[in-house]
């Protein structure tokens, strides 16, 4: 009869600190709710204590340690799951309105487990804080006709990472002054992982889905949503007879990461320096063939010298700028008087 009442104690005891871990804990409210939140965790007997809320809880689910724990109407959760051995707590958020599955792994070593088995309610601050993204069009990730996959995103703190990677290649290395980076996986992906890992071991890890469709004989362009990354693939300056009509014609032309022409980017054009331009900056889409065409007034005074222009292209996930220059004709000679 010990046996069975020692059993009811550790239950009861178990059931005695959810309550208390819940009614300790008091969440501030944020402004982009995280994909999880816990109260404090408990370790004891080889199984975890946990509670706390999935942030889009309309038909999401969530497993620990793969064995699955109910969330309520809110997406409130709390439980008691056998670890049976692991020695980390790994928690999985399954999200079907967004396609997509995140998930956590808290190793239970080093000195995130501290006295009396207790993990702190914040484990997850840190990794989430990184925010490691991809960066995904609306209508999700997809290959054309089998070819490399461009694969772009960012982080917004890369001070709280040890470590990214994309489908197992290390990109932590590959960011940018901007915290962006970029990476080309095989055409016949199906599947891309980001793991981003605090320095405190904890990592997250994203996972989403790719689609494959075929390439259109007819068209080789893409929306301005649906680009993968963008790029300034051309600039090109029409100089003939500039000099007479003191007119400039400069044509912007732009391609995703895959090398689709991209219609309906904004595309920015100024000088770079003032006082070369009657209108120093313009703005107008691309077009279907991915172009955007200028036409800058020059002033007089700019003829015989060297234009400097900046173009900014924007797409709604993307963003490229390219600097280039063009010498100007000289101004005609007038025709000496008689």
């Amino acid at each position: 009869m010990a046996r069975p009442k020692r059993a009811a104690r550790s239950l009861y005891a178990a059931a005695g600190i959810i309550a208390a871990l819940t009614l300790a804990t008091s969440a501030s409210p944020a402004t982009v709710p995280p994909v999880l939140s816990l109260d404090q965790i408990g370790i004891a007997n080889g199984a975890v204590v946990l509670s706390g809320a999935v942030g889009a809880p309309a038909g999401a689910s969530l497993t620990v340690n793969g064995q699955p724990l109910g969330l309520d109407g809110s997406g409130h959760f709390s439980g008691v799951v056998d670890l049976n051995g692991a020695s980390s707590v790994e928690l999985g958020v399954a999200n079907p309105v967004a396609a997509q599955t995140v998930s956590f792994e808290i190793p239970l070593t080093g000195t995130l487990l501290g006295p009396g088995g207790l993990i702190p309610a914040n484990v997850l601050d840190t990794v989430e804080q990184a925010g490691a993204t991809l960066l995904a069009p609306p209508g999700g990730l997809q290959s054309v006709a089998g070819q490399p996959l461009s694969i772009g995103g960012s982080v917004a703190d890369r001070g709280h990472l040890a470590g990214l990677t994309v489908n197992g290649t290390d990109v932590l290395h590959l960011l940018q002054p901007d915290q962006s980076f970029s990476v080309q996986l095989p055409g016949t992906t199906k599947q891309v992982a980001l793991k981003a890992t605090d320095t405190s071991g904890v990592s997250e890890s994203k996972i989403y889905g790719v689609s494959s469709r075929r390439a259109s004989s007819r068209v080789n362009s893409v929306s301005a949503a649906d680009a993968v990354g963008l790029r300034i693939a051309q600039v090109r300056y029409y100089v003939k007879g500039a000099a007479r009509t003191r007119r400039l014609r400069m044509v912007v032309t732009v391609k995703d990461g895959r090398g689709y022409l991209v219609r309906g980017a904004s595309v920015l054009v100024r000088a770079q320096a003032a006082g070369r331009l009657t209108r120093r900056a313009q703005t107008k889409p691309s077009g279907a063939r991915g172009q955007a065409a200028f036409v800058l007034q020059l002033r007089k005074q700019s003829l015989g010298k060297r234009l400097v222009m900046v173009t900014v292209a924007r797409t709604p996930n993307a963003e490229a700028s390219k600097i280039s220059s063009v010498r100007l004709p000289k101004a005609p000679r007038r025709a000496a008087r008689r």
